[in-house]
């Protein structure tokens, strides 16, 4: 369907509702700002900073940008929170629609007592929180006839036999809620078991064979009530560049341009596992804006991961969408929830082949202390500064620290960087400035080599 048509349909449905976008970082709601009744943008981090819309970001009101993948807006007590909490109770008063990135209790809290007066376009957090539970989905999707990564389920109590394991070849180790690669190690050597050994309190935990010379790929994807999937944005996933993350498989953004070299068979493939995904989503009451991660290994195609609400590239997706005049994932989660039907969805190999070439890099704070960032652009590097906090906001370890966006590929694998990607990471690290407790104004000098 055309953007155009969805816009109209999604406007007409919200019957003058003042929208409200309720997400992790708020220059994501970039696509709804086409919709007339966007009105209002709650984040936890990187502000969308538009000036049709208010806004309101919580590290704007705490001075810090928390890391993403183990902050949890659920269990943090501080006074700010109830505020902000206040805060969307009274926007809820008038008539109001919600769109979550990804669900929560907080806002549950804040849109039940309104939700006489406020639409709520998103799935029930209690609903959706089995759907962020690992070896259920993948066990029940390998029984729906996707392939998946070979997990092996443990018990805490098995660590021996793990160990042996791993006395054999290297293996994954992954807890059972994980987020952008926050929970899953790497373990090479059985001597580092107990170094290596995920957080977790679930009592058992997932490993697997490490398959070395993968290729991580992701689609974007909203499934319908009448379990029709539409597709977004395929593309190589870039995970575990040191020089982005500390973590082995952190998430560090997406390449769009190099889809179109991979063969129209995995393209086919991707696509079919994608779609089968949705269906299994659906009859288990699932709607709205999923993804899937894959690795492409010796030629065949695993399914890694589900994730049961927006992504990382589903803003950078939805440009690309808008490029080719299609309705992006943001307004097909709106429609969905709002009853629409599904349209028909365009090929995976056709996205790939007419999809403008385009990478994004999120470099995060690989420091052990916070750091501030110098947000003066340099526009002789071709590339586009995205999620910049203010120079005063401290962004904590491991937290984003900004984004890259470039006009081209940079990967050619997901898991190395061409050579003028690495220089614009090496060049764009300058801006990073640690701060200590003896040198709060971020100007003391690095023990560490940002490099």
């Amino acid at each position: 369907m055309t953007a155009k048509k969805r816009l109209a349909e999604i406007e007409m449905a919200l019957r003058g509702r003042q929208l409200v976008y309720f997400g992790t970082r708020g220059a994501d709601a970039e696509p709804l700002l086409n919709l007339s009744n966007m009105a209002f943008v709650f984040s936890l981090i990187a502000p969308l900073d538009a000036c049709s819309v208010r806004e309101v970001s919580l590290e704007v009101e705490t001075g810090e940008r928390v890391e993403l993948d183990s902050y949890n807006l659920d269990f943090d007590r501080r006074e700010v929170i109830g505020d902000l909490r206040r805060r969307l109770l009274h926007l809820f008063d008038r008539p109001s629609a919600v769109l979550p990135y990804r669900p929560c209790a907080f806002l549950s809290s804040a849109w039940f007592p309104r939700s006489d007066r406020t639409l709520y376009l998103g799935m029930f957090h209690e609903s959706q929180a089995c759907f962020e539970h690992k070896p259920w989905v993948e066990s029940q999707l390998s029984r729906f006839g996707v392939r998946v990564l070979p997990w092996r389920y443990w018990a805490d109590s098995d660590r021996r036999l793990i160990g042996e394991w791993a006395a054999k070849e290297p293996l994954v180790l992954r807890a059972n809620h994980t987020d952008g690669g926050a929970g899953v190690r790497l373990l090479r050597d059985a001597g580092a078991l107990d170094t290596e050994w995920p957080m977790h309190g679930d009592g058992f935990l997932a490993a697997a064979p490490y398959l070395e010379h993968s290729i991580p790929l992701n689609v974007n994807a909203c499934v319908f009530s009448d379990g029709r999937v539409t597709l977004h944005g395929p593309s190589l996933q870039i995970i575990g560049i040191p020089s982005l993350t500390r973590r082995a498989f952190g998430y560090c953004g997406n390449d769009f341009a190099r889809t179109a070299d991979l063969e129209p068979r995995v393209l086919d493939s991707l696509e079919e596992m994608s779609v089968r995904t949705g269906m299994w989503l659906h009859q288990n009451g699932y709607r709205g804006a999923f993804g899937i991660d894959a690795l492409l290994h010796d030629g065949i195609l695993y399914l890694t991961e589900v994730n049961p609400r927006f992504q990382g590239s589903s803003l950078h997706s939805a440009r690309l969408d808008a490029t080719l005049g299609r309705a992006d994932v943001f307004l097909e989660h709106a429609a969905a929830l709002l009853g629409f039907a599904a349209r028909a969805s365009r090929p995976l190999r056709e996205l790939a082949r007419e999809q403008p070439a385009v990478s994004h890099l999120i470099l995060h704070n690989t420091l052990d202390v916070p750091v501030r960032v110098e947000s003066e652009t340099d526009a002789s590097r071709n590339a586009q500064l995205r999620l910049v906090p203010a120079p005063a906001i401290l962004v904590q370890s491991e937290a984003i620290a900004f984004e890259v966006v470039v006009p081209r590929s940079v990967t050619g694998d997901g898991t190395s960087l061409t050579p003028e990607a690495c220089a614009i990471v090496s060049a764009e690290l300058g801006r990073l400035h640690p701060v200590t407790k003896a040198d709060p104004s971020g100007t003391d000098s690095a023990t560490r080599d940002l490099s």
